[in-house]
């Protein structure tokens, strides 16, 4: 344990300074997508559900606004955690990241009546939110 304290010490170190605009972007990218989550859940579609099982987990319990803001935060925090344990790929990291979530905010809004990804195909036949509530149940 003190070998990750004192890596994520060192790297912390200039970090913000030296990332300030990649993270800048991130953040707009995260809130693209939490935006675009807020919008499809709002309007109250039975047939849109939520793939990301944490955010749908977090938007039940807080609902379909500050649960998706609670979901971006959380993802932040992970991905600063991990941009500074990692400081060499930071930039492949936000880079990655900013990608993926304009690409989801892009989809909730617009993608989903253009095409559906397999994956996506596959997680709505799986459906893994009514799987972990009949365990929870």
């Amino acid at each position: 344990m003190k070998i990750i304290i004192d890596r994520l010490k060192k790297n912390y170190v200039g970090f913000w300074r030296t990332y300030r605009w990649m993270i800048v972007v991130f953040i707009i990218a995260l809130l693209c997508d939490a935006g675009s989550t807020i919008w499809f859940m709002l309007k109250d579609d039975p047939d849109i559900e939520e793939v990301n099982v944490s955010i749908a987990m977090v938007s039940d319990i807080f609902g379909p606004i500050a649960g998706p803001l609670i979901g971006a935060l959380g993802k932040f925090c992970a991905a600063i955690f991990v941009a500074v344990y990692w400081r060499r790929a930071a930039f492949y990291l936000f880079m990655t990241g900013s990608i993926l979530f304009f690409w989801a905010g892009w989809y909730n809004v617009w993608g989903v009546n253009m095409y559906s990804p397999r994956l996506l195909v596959w997680l709505g036949k799986f459906q893994p939110m009514r799987i972990i509530e009949s365990i929870l149940k």
